[in-house]
């Protein structure tokens, strides 16, 4: 198995970065060897996330000043996971946020290029099986480049009113234009409005007809994790946690969709 998984949302405070992370956890747990990119050029948090000070950042890479390789860090040790972990952070400094902000579309095109080529290198070099973009929220250049280089994307979305809309929109307005396969994740949602048994059956038949979408899952707002806020992996830290479990669940669903690509 050797794809990439694009991890995206319609606007910001979904979970998008903790589901992106979380899942790379997962997988490096159970034996799989995986890479998780930042491409959240936005408000790149994996650095924080997983508490490493990049050297080189993907900003480097795809300004051509290194190779993707030079760009990755392999965390498998630190966190003694059974299959290769490996992350690379985007750049947090306000002069690279300020930066990527003024990229045009030629820019960005090549970018799309060299990231598109650097994934094979990452297959057969590194052995990664797995490739995980977290992306910038909405409709941006970054965002677009890393799902058109993904094979599925996660769409993570809250149920509000504003996301629900705004989600509609992306699927209809960019995720069939892309013609990338793409599940929906419902994430953070109030203890109160989580469902069980056939309530919840009913909710993931009737998100999936809203959307057209494969229906990944349902995870709650966990008041813990948020009061966390984001200091620490829930996945390595935390296998028996309920956010853990459920994540672990929506890991399988995506790996089956996978497998019929």
């Amino acid at each position: 198995m050797r794809k990439a998984i694009a991890v995206h949302s319609y606007k910001g405070g979904t979970g998008k970065t903790s589901i992106a992370a979380n899942l790379a956890a997962l997988m490096a747990i159970e034996g799989v060897n995986v890479c998780l990119l930042d491409y959240d050029f936005r408000a790149p948090s994996i650095q924080v996330l997983f508490k490493v000070r990049a050297q080189k950042t993907i900003n480097d890479f795809l300004e051509e000043r290194c190779s993707l390789t030079d760009v990755l860090l392999d965390l498998s040790d630190k966190y003694q996971a059974d299959g290769h972990l490996y992350v690379g952070c985007a750049s947090s400094t306000t002069e690279s946020l300020r930066d990527m902000m003024t990229k045009d579309r030629r820019w960005e095109m090549r970018a799309l290029h060299r990231t598109l080529s650097a994934k094979n290198k990452l297959y057969d070099d590194l052995g990664v099986e797995y490739i995980i973009f977290d992306t910038s929220p909405g409709v941006s250049y970054s965002s677009i480049n890393a799902l058109a280089s993904s094979d599925f994307i996660i769409l993570v979305s809250k149920m509000d009113e504003f996301d629900m809309e705004g989600t509609k929109e992306l699927v209809h307005g960019i995720y069939d234009t892309l013609g990338r396969r793409t599940g929906l994740l419902l994430n953070k949602i109030p203890m109160e409005q989580f469902p069980l048994g056939e309530g919840r059956k009913e909710l993931e038949e009737s998100i999936s007809k809203i959307f057209n979408l494969p229906f990944l899952g349902v995870i709650p707002c966990y008041c813990d994790i948020q009061a966390d806020g984001g200091r620490s992996l829930i996945a390595f830290e935390q296998p028996k946690h309920p956010f853990t479990q459920g994540l672990s669940e929506v890991m399988v669903k995506v790996q089956d969709h996978l497998k019929r690509l």
